[in-house]
C-alpha cells in the first residue's frame, strides 16, 4: 500500500516526490491491481475496475472492457 511522507497527503515539489518514491517503492506510484504495472495516472484520472474500484493500467482496463462488451 502507498504512504505519504510524514503519514499525510499533501502537496509535495517535485524532487521532493522522486526522492520519496526512490526510497519507498513504490512511493505514491499508482499500480495496477492485476499486473502490479505503474499506471501513469493519479486517483483523480485513474481508470478504475469496475468490480472491485481498484486501480488498473491501461491495458488491463482496454482488455477489461473488451471482456464486458463480448458479455
Amino acid at each position: 500500500m502507498n504512504t505519504w511522507p510524514g503519514g499525510k497527503r499533501h502537496a509535495i515539489h517535485q524532487y521532493e516526490h522522486e526522492k520519496w518514491n526512490a526510497k519507498n517503492y513504490p512511493g505514491t506510484r499508482q499500480l495496477c491491481t492485476k499486473c502490479d504495472e505503474p499506471t501513469g495516472r493519479c486517483e483523480e484520472d485513474a481508470l478504475l475496475d469496475e468490480e472491485t474500484g481498484e486501480p488498473l493500467c491501461e491495458d488491463c482496463w482496454k482488455k477489461q472492457e473488451q471482456e464486458a462488451s463480448r458479455e
